[in-house]
């Protein structure tokens, strides 16, 4: 019975990891957006952008995938 409550606990915690995976993503591709509407032609980084992307690479381990700016 232990071993049904823990695969059922570990499931659940497994939907909940990859939503919130998710959520990151679609922030991490918004503020890309942002930066690119705001700048123009090439888009300068702030502070507060290297601040959002130090804070990504500590919490999402896909973030390098993200980097390249969309267009």
């Amino acid at each position: 019975m232990q071993t049904v409550v823990m695969a059922v606990v570990t499931s659940l915690a497994s939907v909940v990891r990859s939503r919130i995976a998710l959520q990151i993503e679609i922030l991490a591709l918004r503020h890309q957006l942002a930066v690119y509407h705001r700048a123009g032609r090439r888009p300068q980084l702030g502070p507060a952008d290297r601040l959002l992307w130090a804070w990504l690479s500590r919490t999402w381990s896909g973030w390098r995938a993200a980097l390249v700016m969309v267009q």
